[in-house]
């Protein structure tokens, strides 16, 4: 019998020592975890800090040309700034597709406009195929274009260059796009 007590504590031993590795790992693992998360959200605010930075930076008059015309090509859209305060119209084609025998285009417009006019130029290879204006509706926070539903039968099939001005309260801009009929 004492010999079989000693191998029961060795044993006993041995569970111990590998129930105490075990919980070691898994402290040293949830810890290197909840550090990884500080990083990255210390990281995330860091960068955000520096973009909200670079934003605030004013440009300086004798940038070239090329980073100017950059820096109005890029209007910005729901982050930093305003984009009511932009002095360009922006947006997007939402929608292009035929329903009905008839070419539906949808436009949003990243700013709240009261009122105003979108004028659609479709063309292909420099001829322009079909042109119409519409107003502006407000919507919420943004506005669109009132819509446009050109019957097919006055285009040809094929791809076309879309091309929609934006005017409104001395604000102009221009959206473009493809559809493919």
């Amino acid at each position: 019998m004492p010999g079989r007590k000693r191998e029961f504590r060795w044993v006993k031993w041995l569970i111990f020592l590998v129930l105490f590795v075990v919980a070691l790992t898994v402290v040293i693992l949830v810890k290197n975890s909840l550090n990884d998360k500080t990083e990255n959200n210390i990281k995330q605010t860091t960068n955000e800090s520096k973009m909200e930075g670079k934003k605030s930076e004013k440009t300086d008059p004798s940038d070239s040309s090329e980073e100017a015309s950059k820096q109005t090509e890029k209007a910005p859209q729901y982050e930093g700034e305003s984009p009511n305060k932009s002095e360009t119209l922006t947006g997007l084609i939402s929608y292009a597709d035929v329903v009905d025998n008839e070419l539906v285009i949808r436009v949003n417009i990243d700013q709240f406009l009261q009122s105003g006019s979108c004028n659609l130029v479709m063309s292909r290879n420099g001829a322009t195929y079909y042109s119409k204006s519409v107003s502006i509706q407000e919507s919420v926070t943004t506005s669109t274009c009132d819509g446009y539903k050109i019957p097919v039968s006055e285009l040809l099939e094929g791809d076309f260059q879309v091309e929609i001005n934006l005017e409104s309260d001395g604000k102009s801009g221009k959206i473009t796009g493809r559809v493919r009929l």
